[in-house]
This record gives structure tokens, C-alpha cells and sequence, in this order.
């Protein structure tokens, strides 16, 4: 009956678990689904912000109507269309019906006969206060009608109608359309009903383009979605047939919820899935030992007096076998934990094993102990460089004036016993005051003066200088060694994740310390890079901008993800 209970215990603890590790798989994978909703919200955003601009242009119109009424409310002529032309194609003067009132010099019979299908002027007559539209046929390039309804001064009302060059206005708002931010690669275009580019950010989508593919007119029909690995989004814009189009590279606009840090979450899951597997598995194990002790003594109690020697000798048993289910259910306890904490406890059990056991122990069991400690010392400081690097980005702080020279200054006291231990010389040139993220300037010295130290030669002491250079509003900062230096041809490769050069054994460290130099320096607009000779040492180069006027890579951080500061890691 004991036993019967303890199974289902057990399996209910089973059944338990079973369902956190679901509630927190699907949990996790709405949060992914809802970053990724979001960032398509913040592209909508965008784009009407920028639609409300345009129109807000156009808007100005209802300004000018007294003007219309007090030039074009009376008699017309065509001299006096001809004198406001300038540098547009027509203009013309409709009654409210539509009707041809007057025009200009360049009101060709096309244009004319064009009146019908312009949706400038269907907007207008529809109510609307303006209306511009598709680019209709006219000379080589084209042509944009622009309707705005004014009062006559005999009460009438009529309908001033000017025909734009796609090309005046693709130089209106191409500015526009620039300044809306976006991964690299990412095109915005503003396109009439019938998909033909009337501004664009893309040179090999110029004014005049027109999007005629069957896949092309698909994407387009629908207001967002994804085709041939690229995101899109559609606003149409108000008083227009027209509307704004963004596109953009879906791998870079979503690299947040994709890719790398996508799956470290998983990753996390997944161990914490194989610590609650082991947890139950030591449970069955403790209750399978359990079992056997209480069957023994159900048959020693059954022998009697003949067989106490027996049963002493099986109650010893039987009080190691306890004393074996209590560390079971110790351990169990612990592999529960997060990641972090189990590798903690690891590494103190094999400290205090070699301590207190080490002469019960063979030299390869002590060789067995020291290597799992290694091993789970390696895997806190992996996961911590991890976390570290996958929130370079997410927990950055806002930019405010750092200086780097006092930076400097602390780092090198952190790494004073490093510097003395190597018997290093560190000459550190004058330094300026820029705008960054300071604990993030902080790791980034940190990993570059220690990766200086760490790579140098035997029996040569370390020279390391720092120094700077400002060009055209960009911080050169330049770390040189005379360490062992590295091959030309593996420098790009250093400053990927986990990228290492040389055994774990010759030189410690994760491999990471280098990737997030560069990602830190990424985050702030510049760059990283590195030279170097084999045997002559190395020379890291970061370059920064000194400002950031507009400071909105300091928004990265949000009320949901504030910034904590983390232990420093080394290259």
C-alpha cells in the first residue's frame, strides 16, 4: 500500500512537471509570436506616421482656397493659366460637374481625355477636400493630377486641376521616405493603384517602375506579408489613391524573435527539461530502494531470533540505503533548480569530495572530480557569457557623456593583479568624452586590455597602449600588443561566437569576449575590427560615433526590459 502511494506520487509530481514545461513551452512561444507582432506593429507605425507627413503637406492646400477664389473665381482665360503654370504640365478649371472651364498651354487631347479616369479628380467630386492619384499617360513620363474644390465668386462651386511630373514629387518625398528607419537592406517606395513607383528609396526601383510580376501584384493586393524572404507593409495615404510601401529583409527585422536569440530560450528550456528528467528518474530510483528495504525487513521480522545476526547485518544495510535515498533526494532537489544553481552545487560537492574523501580516493577519481568541476565551471561562465551577449542589446542603458579615460582608469585596477602577475607595462594615450552606454564602455576596455594581456608571448612581458583618434565626428580607439599576434586571414573569424584560435587548454575563456566587443560597438553605430602579425602581436580597432544627437539608439531598452548590470567577462 506504501509503495502503491509512493508511485503515485510519484507520477502525479510526473504529471506535474509535465504540465509546467508545457504551460512554459507555450508561454514561451507566445511571447516570441507577440515580439514578432510587435515589430510588425512598429513597422505599420511607420508608415502611416510617415502617410500623416504627406498628407499634412497636402493639407496646406485648404490654406490657398481664398487665393483660388480671388484668382480663378472670375473670368478665366488661358493667359491667365498660362502665367501659374510654371514648372507643372497644365492647369486647368472645371466647373463641379467636370466640365472644362479654361486651360493652360500643355492640356493636350490625351490629357483631356483623360479627365474621366482621373482619380484626383473622382476624390474631389466625391467630397473629399483634395484628391491626387495614379500617374495617367502624358509625354515620356507620365503625369499626376492634383484636384482641390474652391468657391467661385458667383456662389458656384469649382474644381482646380493640376498636372504634376512624377518626377516633382518623387524629389518631394523621397526625403521622406529616407528618413523612415529600418534594418539594412530596406526599401520604401510610394506607389499609385496601379502598383507604378512614384518615389522610391531604391535605385534599381526608380520613379516610372512598375511592379508587373504575378508575384508582385499578389504581395501588393494585400496590406502586409511576407514574399521571396522580404517583409512588407502597405498605409494608404488619405485624399489618394495612392499608399506607402515598406519592405525590408525579414531575417534583419526580425533577428530580435529569429535566428540566434530565438533559440536560446529554448535552449535554457531544454535544460531544464533534462534537470526535471534526472530529478524524476532519482525519485523512482529512491523509491525502488525504498521497496527493497522494506521487504527486507518484513522477512527478518518473519525469521525470528534465529536469524538476528541477519537481520543486523541487513538493518546496517538498510540504514546506508536510507542514509543513500536522503543524498538521492538532496540531489534530486537541487537538479531542479535553474541552470545556474545545479552547476553551483556541482562544483561544491566535488570541492568538499576531493577535501574530505581524497584518501579513500584514487588518483583517477581525484582526476575525475577536478575535471567535472572544470567542466561545470565552464558551463556557469558559458552561460553567463551567453546571457551576457544576447542582452548586449535588449538591457543596453541610455547614452550619456562617458569618459573614457576614467574608464580606462578603472579597468586597470580591476586588472591590476592580472598586470602584475604577467609583469605587463599598459600605456594609456589621452582618451575623449563620448556619448555610450557606460557599463557597456566599461566591458568593452575590459575585454580588450584583458585579451591583451592574456595572448602574450612566453618570457616576453606584455606592452599594451590605448590610444585615440576623433575624424569627422567618430572616435578611432585603437588597443595594441606585442603578444603572440594571429594569421590575417582568421580576422573576421575572431569576432564570431565561440570562435577560438587556440586550444582551452593554452589560453582560457569562452570565445565570446571578442563577439561582444563587437556587438557593444554595433549597438553604439560603429564597428570593430582587428590586425595582426603571427609572433608580433595584435592591434584591435574600435571606431565610435562621439555623439548621438538624436540619441535613439539609447531607446533600445524599455520599461518591460530595463537594464541590470551583470558580472564583467573577459575576453
Amino acid at each position: 500500500m506504501r509503495r502503491r502511494q509512493a508511485v503515485l506520487a510519484l507520477m502525479g509530481t510526473a504529471l506535474l512537471i509535465l504540465g509546467l514545461l508545457t504551460v512554459f513551452a507555450i508561454e514561451l512561444s507566445n511571447t516570441q509570436a507577440k515580439s514578432k507582432r510587435d515589430v510588425e506593429a512598429r513597422v505599420r507605425e511607420r508608415a502611416v506616421l510617415a502617410g500623416a507627413l504627406i498628407d499634412s503637406l497636402f493639407q496646406t492646400t485648404a490654406q490657398s482656397v481664398p487665393t483660388y477664389t480671388k484668382t480663378y473665381g472670375g473670368p478665366l482665360s488661358p493667359a491667365l493659366l498660362n502665367r501659374s503654370k510654371r514648372t507643372n504640365d497644365y492647369i486647368t478649371v472645371l466647373d463641379s460637374s467636370g466640365n472644362l472651364l479654361a486651360a493652360s498651354k500643355g492640356f493636350t487631347a490625351q490629357a483631356r481625355q483623360d479627365l474621366a479616369i482621373s482619380s484626383g479628380l473622382r476624390l474631389v467630386r466625391s467630397g473629399h477636400p483634395y484628391g491626387w492619384g495614379n500617374v495617367l499617360p502624358y509625354g515620356a513620363s507620365g503625369v499626376i493630377n492634383f484636384a482641390v474644390r474652391f468657391p467661385a465668386k458667383d456662389g458656384t462651386a469649382r474644381i482646380l486641376l493640376t498636372g504634376f511630373p512624377p518626377k516633382a514629387l518623387s524629389g518631394l518625398f523621397a526625403g521622406d521616405l529616407s528618413k523612415i528607419p529600418g534594418p539594412k537592406g530596406s526599401h520604401n517606395y510610394l506607389l499609385d493603384a496601379n502598383n507604378t513607383v512614384v518615389a522610391s528609396t531604391y535605385p534599381k526601383r526608380p520613379v516610372g517602375y512598375h511592379f508587373t510580376t504575378a508575384v508582385d501584384r499578389a504581395a501588393l493586393a494585400k496590406p502586409s506579408g511576407t514574399t521571396n524572404g522580404r517583409y512588407y507593409v502597405q498605409v494608404p495615404l488619405a485624399n489618394s489613391t495612392e499608399r506607402i510601401t515598406l519592405s525590408a529583409p525579414s531575417g534583419a527585422l526580425f533577428a530580435a524573435v529569429s535566428g540566434f536569440r530565438k533559440w536560446v530560450p529554448w535552449l535554457i528550456f531544454a535544460f531544464f527539461a533534462l534537470f526535471a528528467l534526472a530529478a524524476l528518474l532519482l525519485g523512482e530510483r529512491a523509491l525502488r530502494s525504498a521497496a527493497k528495504v522494506h521487504e527486507a525487513n518484513d522477512r527478518l521480522e518473519a525469521r525470528g531470533q534465529e536469524l538476528a545476526e541477519a537481520n543486523t547485518a541487513l538493518e546496517r544495510r538498510a540504514q546506508e540505503l536510507v542514509r543513500s535515498n536522503a543524498e538521492l533526494e538532496q540531489f534530486a532537489s537541487i537538479a531542479s533548480h535553474d541552470l545556474q544553481e545545479p552547476l553551483r552545487k556541482i562544483r561544491t560537492f566535488t570541492d568538499q569530495l576531493r577535501v574530505t574523501e581524497s584518501e579513500r580516493l584514487s588518483e583517477k577519481g581525484i582526476d575525475y572530480l577536478r575535471r567535472a568541476n572544470a567542466a561545470a565551471e565552464r558551463m556557469q561562465t558559458l552561460i553567463q557569457d551567453l546571457l551576457k551577449f544576447s542582452r548586449v542589446a535588449t538591457h543596453g542603458r541610455p547614452f550619456v557623456p562617458v569618459d573614457l579615460a576614467q574608464v580606462t582608469h578603472e579597468v586597470l585596477e580591476d586588472l591590476e593583479a592580472q598586470i602584475q602577475r604577467s609583469d605587463a607595462v599598459v600605456d594609456v594615450d589621452k582618451l575623449p568624452t563620448i556619448s555610450a552606454d557606460p557599463l557597456q564602455m566599461r566591458q568593452l576596455m575590459q575585454n580588450l586590455i584583458s585579451n591583451a594581456l592574456k595572448f602574450h608571448r612566453d618570457d616576453v612581458p606584455p606592452e599594451v597602449s590605448v590610444s585615440s583618434e576623433i575624424k569627422d565626428g567618430r572616435m578611432e580607439l585603437t588597443v595594441r600588443d606585442n603578444g603572440i599576434g594571429f594569421d590575417p586571414q582568421y580576422s573576421g573569424r575572431i569576432f564570431r561566437v565561440f570562435e577560438r584560435l587556440h586550444g582551452r587548454s593554452e589560453y582560457p575563456g569562452t570565445g565570446i569576449g571578442l563577439a561582444l566587443c563587437r556587438k557593444i560597438a554595433e549597438r553604439h553605430g560603429g564597428t570593430a575590427f582587428a590586425d595582426a602579425t603571427p609572433g608580433s602581436g595584435a592591434t584591435f580597432t574600435v571606431i565610435l560615433p562621439v555623439h548621438h544627437p538624436d540619441d535613439e539608439l539609447a531607446a533600445w531598452p524599455t520599461a518591460d526590459s530595463p537594464a541590470r548590470e551583470e558580472p564583467y567577462v573577459t575576453a
